[in-house]
């Protein structure tokens, strides 16, 4: 991360970051604060705080260099900063040179001999971060690393969009089915009707091997295109299910009669994982992909939900080498439920139960 994350692309921006990492990094990002405004003497401190835990002030310089004036960091730099920094009030515990120049080892060892006697004479104590240094401290602190990549100067390089079922669709309605099922209990023979099968209780699929469908499920597609102009590299895809959910599954075992080789094979060679304890699908593309501007790919999983209008929500996440985004889909759930009654004829009269209705998944013994 910190060999490819762009610099800020001038001083202001530069002096907005520290006060968000520093403001993360002292734990109090609502009462770091820039000082004074634009023209006005500064003291030699651009933001200012003081740390969770701490007593006194901490002072920050941001020194925007290289991309910006073409100018290094030098020995009389830095000492005119400090200089300007003990005329802060009230004095400062700790002096921080930020600086986007690169990392220079004279630089840093001359920092270190001023700390020293700065500590020596009761001054504050001196601290340098380059822009390496920097970088680090993003990577590692979450909030600062989520708005700097997804909310700054980024949002032209990296940037993609999360569909459902369609382009342009971030909402989507389905239909599962389901059975109002009634069985009614009598007593006596069942009467003819002309179907055999029926008759002797013989299921057409035993007869003919034929797949049975659960039409409880629904097939929803993943759509995600990359609206950025930088390639995304070493991605991959969350999505955290939450609602009207009763199972998900990442191949297509709605088919029941699916054989243990065809599972186990399309298992073997998936891209998508469903983990139905946590109502969470990870999808990685194949060999780690990347994914390249203006392109798309697409995946697809199952969702049964249950037989009520309670919608769903997917609340996803991209994760790349160099940038995150977060969003949200919704499934409207409309299930479809058709009244039946079922008539169980039954020997004996004590085996006559009441009458139970209750919704049940509808199963169709061929593929309809």
């Amino acid at each position: 991360m910190k060999k490819t994350i762009r610099k800020p692309e001038n001083w202001q921006d530069f002096e907005s970051l520290c006060k968000k990492l520093w403001g993360e990094l002292w734990e109090i990002p609502y009462e770091i604060k820039k000082n004074g405004r634009l023209g006005q003497p500064q003291a030699g401190v651009d933001v200012y705080g003081v740390p969770k835990g701490e007593v006194n002030y901490f002072g920050i310089q941001a020194k925007g260099k290289d991309d910006y004036t073409n100018a290094k960091l030098d020995a009389k730099e830095i000492e005119n900063e400090i200089e300007k920094a003990k005329n802060f009030s009230p004095p400062l515990d700790v002096f921080i040179i930020a600086t986007t120049a690169n990392k220079d080892v004279k630089v840093e060892q001359y920092v270190r001999e001023q700390d020293i006697v700065s500590r020596n004479n009761s001054g504050f104590k001196i601290l340098l971060f380059c822009w390496e240094d920097i970088a680090d401290l993003i990577e590692e602190n979450r909030e600062t690393f989520n708005w700097y990549v997804n909310e700054s100067n980024f949002r032209d390089k990296y940037d993609v969009e999360i569909f459902i079922n369609d382009f342009n669709t971030k909402e989507i309605t389905i239909n599962p089915k389901f059975e109002n099922l009634t069985k009614v209990y009598k007593f006596g023979t069942e009467p003819f009707n002309g179907n055999y099968a029926s008759f002797f209780n013989i299921k057409p699929h035993s007869l003919f091997g034929t797949n049975k469908t659960n039409h409880a499920w629904c097939k929803i597609e993943i759509i995600i295109q990359n609206t950025g102009n930088m390639v995304l590299e070493d991605w991959k895809l969350h999505l955290q299910l939450s609602g009207n959910i009763n199972k998900i599954d990442d191949c297509s075992d709605v088919h029941w009669m699916l054989s243990d080789d065809i599972k186990k094979h399309m298992r073997e060679n998936r891209t998508t994982y469903a983990y139905e304890e946590d109502n969470f699908i990870k999808y990685i593309p194949v060999k780690n992909s990347p994914l390249i501007q203006n392109d798309n790919t697409y995946f697809k999983f199952y969702i049964k939900p249950l037989p009520n209008l309670d919608p769903i929500s997917i609340n996803w996440i991209l994760l790349a080498r160099d940038f995150k985004k977060e969003g949200v889909l919704m499934i409207i759930n409309e299930p479809v439920i058709k009244n039946r009654t079922e008539t169980i004829w039954v020997d004996k009269l004590d085996e006559v139960q009441e009458t139970i209705t209750e919704i049940i998944e509808l199963v169709t013994e061929d593929d309809s």
